[in-house]
């Protein structure tokens, strides 16, 4: 029997044991704090979490691209593929409440007609197979419990010669950063959260999930088993933020 999505909260740890309904959690717990998610978003990365999704963007959309933005959040990385020159992303997140406020932000941006923001899991994607040009998230891979399927989904929608961009916070590996950065994502960063967004339980889950994610030389890894080839791992902010840069080989 699968544990209910609020009961695992005291004890992060329980999300990733067994037949935890971790995805229930992570859709209920985005949804709850989607009101402040920018804001602590500005705050953790000192404002700099904006140029790395432009930075993302600049590195898979070439002009008159379709881009699909899985995991959009309040479509932050979906504007930035429109600024590099998309003519059309399609964002998609589990959470009701930010495909909410992403859709505010495009009708506030006045770019509602080059945007589609919706409902979807990035494991079953509602696109036809080599539908779309480019396929992107921010930090967004580590909560999908089903990466693997995740990334395939990603192969079956992008066109042959099709781009990926991956944002992530990666498992840091043993060196003279990492106990620094895992004292700043377990005492630091949920104190940030809880402040700032009320939320009790979904910033204490940030550091676990990190934990309990890939290093970037396994997601390289994994994007070249799924037959990916990687162009690109680009480390950011004292290596604590990974940006993964791939292509869809076109074999035709």
């Amino acid at each position: 029997m699968s544990t209910a999505p609020d009961r695992p909260t005291s004890d992060p740890e329980a999300l990733f044991e067994g037949d935890t309904d971790r995805a229930a959690y992570v859709r209920q717990m985005f949804g709850e704090i989607s009101h402040r998610y920018d804001l602590v978003n500005r705050i953790m990365t000192v404002g700099q979490d904006q140029s790395w999704r432009r930075l993302a963007a600049a590195q898979i959309v070439r002009p008159g691209a379709t881009v699909l933005d899985a995991g959009t959040g309040t479509g932050d990385l979906a504007f930035a593929c429109l600024q590099a020159g998309a003519s059309r992303v399609l964002g998609i997140d589990v959470a009701g409440p930010m495909v909410e406020r992403a859709r505010e932000k495009s009708h506030a941006r006045d770019v509602e007609a080059s945007t589609g923001f919706s409902l979807g899991d990035a494991t079953r994607l509602p696109l036809p197979d080599a539908s779309v040009d480019a396929w992107c998230s921010a930090f967004v891979v580590r909560n999908i419990p089903d990466l693997p399927a995740a990334l395939a989904e990603a192969w079956r929608v992008l066109k042959p010669g099709g781009r990926l961009a991956i944002l992530e916070i990666p498992r840091m590996e043993p060196g003279l950063l990492r106990p620094f950065a895992r004292m700043h994502f377990r005492y630091v960063v949920p104190r940030i959260g809880r402040v700032v967004t009320g939320h009790s339980s979904a910033y204490r889950y940030l550091p676990v999930s990190v934990d309990h994610f890939l290093a970037p030389r396994e997601l390289t890894e994994l994007l070249r088993d799924t037959g990916f080839m990687v162009t690109q791992v680009r480390m950011l902010m004292f290596r604590t933020v990974a940006m993964h840069v791939a292509v869809k080989p076109d074999v035709s």
